[in-house]
């Protein structure tokens, strides 16, 4: 680690260490507020964490990164904290806490835990317990194995293409990271994210990462794409589908790689189709609608639906897209 680095993020770090901390935030000068794992919000006072502070935080994390990152040019910053943690902020004018500030600070950690095991039964999916009472019976046809578990599993082992749909917290990506245990031992896997947070444990494996915002050296998801093809990769990760990769996720889905996994936000399945044409038509302007929604239907095996019950995360749906594009095709985004 960068010595610098290492010694401003020990400011920081007594906030995130505690093996039950899942997520920090600070919204003003002066606090954190910690998230615990299975508990709510609490607040807590820090002095020491002043605007400078972030300001010298995020200069370092971009100069590490190789990104760009100006109080005034461009204030809005994604890292990989060196634990593995997901960073975010943004500093300047275009973030205020009170009706009277003209500027102010946000900051955000996601919490990584390698140690924590995590299995899909911390899901409601198991071989003997489900709490996907209807979807045994919807489009069973199609379906692999009558039960959700063997079925997405069997998808999993078959390179199916997978999409993980939640709201924010829903533990999307800690699922995905679940499944990719389940992949072909022998599957070459490459993944593209603008902050590493796929865990691959197989040998044959590439980690390509880019920034949603700008980088110096000009690198963004789509010029990575050609990248992508070239390595014949059996199963391509794109982390979170947002209106930066969507073009290039939907490129890959129209040259015939249709083996990946990726994680959404959206409040369903249906929902999920459409906050992908969403993010695509707002990157790619003048898309058709119907013809884009029939290619993600298509390139998908399966949807996957997490909700949050409390402090539970739970697998609600298990779809299989191309039976419901036609439903989301006829209520245009």
């Amino acid at each position: 680690m960068n010595p610098l680095l290492q010694d401003t993020l020990q400011r920081l770090a007594i906030h995130y260490d505690g093996a039950d901390v899942e997520e920090i935030a600070m919204n003003r000068p002066g606090e954190v507020w910690i998230r615990h794992v299975g508990g709510g919000w609490e607040a807590r006072p820090d002095p020491a964490l002043t605007t400078d502070y972030v300001l010298i935080l995020c200069q370092q994390l971009a100069n590490v990164s190789g990104q760009i990152f100006h109080r005034r040019r461009m204030p809005l910053l994604y890292a990989t904290l060196p634990e593995g943690h997901r960073f975010t902020a943004i500093v300047g004018p275009n973030v205020r806490y009170d009706m009277g500030d003209t500027e102010g600070v946000a900051m955000a950690v996601r919490v990584f835990r390698p140690d924590r095991r995590i299995t899909l039964d911390r899901y409601g999916l198991s071989e003997t317990r489900t709490e996907l009472d209807e979807v045994p019976l919807r489009h069973g046809q199609t379906r692999y194995d009558a039960s959700p578990l063997g079925d997405l599993l069997a998808a999993v082992r078959n390179r199916e293409a997978i999409l993980i749909s939640g709201a924010t917290s829903t533990g999307k990506t800690t699922f995905l990271n679940a499944i990719m245990g389940y992949l072909p031992p022998e599957s070459r896997v490459l993944t593209v994210e603008d902050a590493r947070e796929v865990i691959v444990a197989h040998p044959n494996r590439v980690h390509l990462v880019v920034s949603r915002t700008e980088t110096a050296n000009g690198v963004d998801f789509m010029r990575v794409v050609d990248a992508v093809v070239r390595m014949t990769p059996d199963v391509i990760v794109c982390g979170e589908i947002g209106i930066a990769n969507a073009a290039g996720v939907f490129r890959l889905m129209t040259t015939g790689h249709t083996n990946f996994m990726a994680t959404i936000h959206a409040n369903s399945p249906e929902a999920a189709l459409r906050a992908f044409y969403q993010n695509l038509a707002q990157g790619s302007p003048g898309i058709d609608a119907g013809a884009a929604i029939d290619i993600i239907g298509s390139a998908f095996g399966r949807i996957v639906q997490i909700d949050r019950h409390g402090s539970r995360r739970v697998v609600t749906a298990i779809d299989i897209p191309r039976l419901l594009r036609e439903a989301v095709a006829g209520d245009p985004p």
